[in-house]
């Protein structure tokens, strides 16, 4: 039985969806939620096995949401579902840690393969956002290599509050880590982008754009 946490703003598709997995002897929907911070905190509860997950919510958004659940339950796999197909979208969510990415507008069968593929630990994308996916792979490949992407989703979100201003507790706070592993994330940047203090740090992400 593949447990499944459904996570999107509109009730109405919240409730399509609960009905079109219904329909499949191996898929229990154990929870709903209508934002990110809602599903942080049923995926703790409910302990589910698939987040189903949109992407444009209010408050915490799905980006948001799948950074926080990959980091902190790594065991849960998440499965995007959502209108977006743009690689604005497509690719930070698959960074941020998803598994999968279904259209809305996909075939019922899909988001069910999706589904059992994702939860045995692979991944899926939807036909129609592979190309955004293949273009991304030949431009890394094409450029030559820069130290920024060396570092995970988790150090680039440390570099930004650490360069912002933040204090180490106010960015263990907004990360939902310990201070210690945020010393730990930017011990790593320093060694990772040859940067000595906080300073170099703060220059460093101005550069990149990374920060006003």
């Amino acid at each position: 039985m593949i447990r499944i946490l459904i996570v999107d703003d509109h009730a109405i598709v919240r409730a399509g969806i609960r009905l079109l997995l219904q329909q499949h002897a191996d898929f229990q929907v154990v929870g709903e939620a209508a934002d990110g911070q809602e599903a942080l905190q049923l995926v703790q509860q409910l302990e589910p096995d698939v987040v189903l997950m949109d992407i444009g919510m209010p408050g915490m958004d799905g980006l948001a949401a799948t950074r926080a659940i990959s980091q902190n339950y790594p065991q849960v796999h998440i499965l995007t579902l959502t209108q977006h197909e743009n690689r604005e979208y497509v690719l930070p969510m698959l960074r941020a840690g998803a598994k999968g990415y279904v259209l809305k507008r996909a075939p019922d069968d899909t988001l069910a393969r999706a589904i059992r593929i994702v939860a045995a630990g692979g991944t899926f994308l939807d036909p129609r956002i592979a190309d955004v996916v293949a273009d991304d792979i030949r431009q890394r490949s094409a450029r030559p290599a820069d130290p920024l992407d060396t570092l995970t989703e988790r150090e680039r979100e440390v570099l930004q509050l650490l360069a912002s201003g933040k204090t180490y507790q106010e960015v263990a706070e907004a990360l939902f880590i310990s201070v210690k592993t945020v010393d730990f994330h930017r011990a790593n940047l320093m060694r990772k982008l040859n940067l000595s203090n906080r300073a170099e740090l703060v220059q460093f992400a101005i550069r990149r754009g990374l920060v006003g």
